[in-house]
């Protein structure tokens, strides 16, 4: 239970502040002499689930209700050899429609979901872990290293073991700053 006080409010700024807390999921318990006492109901506390979802990477997806399962399957496939027929078909549409109506809402052929979220999955096995450019291709969906290196190169306009070089650097670079500034903190407040 949290206490909000409220100081030469008018009854208009009350009535307000109680609908805009309501709204936010708080319980008004009670008002008493400018002090309004608020609790947070059950149904508006997180859940581990929830916090998770929060904590979660963003999707590269755009939320389109239309095209959820169109994303949900590239999602949980982009790894395996797919084709658009394959996504097509699992979401009951044809090929062809398919094509105008994600290349409508989104500007994107289905195809270029399938490798952005390829590169984009590759982009964060590069920076997080030790594997070579060849695993993660194979890792990804790629048969064909090539095909992963041209596609690579188109997205970042850089080789993957050069992105992943630099990349890397530049993580190196931030933690050099910031632990030169926890240094220079501690020594500041140390005299």
């Amino acid at each position: 239970m949290s206490d909000i006080l409220l100081i030469n409010a008018e009854n208009n700024t009350k009535k307000f502040l109680i609908k805009c807390l309501e709204t936010a999921g708080f319980k008004v318990i009670g008002i008493e002499n400018g002090l309004v006492s608020v609790q947070l109901t059950q149904q508006k506390l997180s859940t581990t689930e929830e916090n998770t979802k929060l904590n979660a990477p963003q999707s590269i997806f755009p939320c389109i209700p239309r095209l959820r399962e169109v994303f949900e399957f590239i999602e949980l496939n982009y790894h395996q050899n797919i084709s658009l027929k394959e996504v097509a078909q699992a979401v009951g549409y044809s090929s062809a429609y398919l094509t105008d109506l994600v290349r409508n809402l989104t500007g994107k052929t289905v195809n270029n979901w399938i490798i952005e979220r390829r590169i984009a999955e590759a982009s964060t096995l590069l920076l997080e872990t030790n594997d070579s450019v060849e695993q993660i291709a194979v890792k990804v969906g790629y048969q064909n290293i090539n095909h992963f290196y041209c596609q690579f190169r188109k997205f970042y306009k850089n080789t993957p073991r050069a992105w992943r070089k630099i990349q890397s650097y530049q993580l190196d670079k931030e933690v050099d700053n910031t632990q030169s500034v926890d240094r220079k903190v501690w020594r500041s407040t140390d005299c």
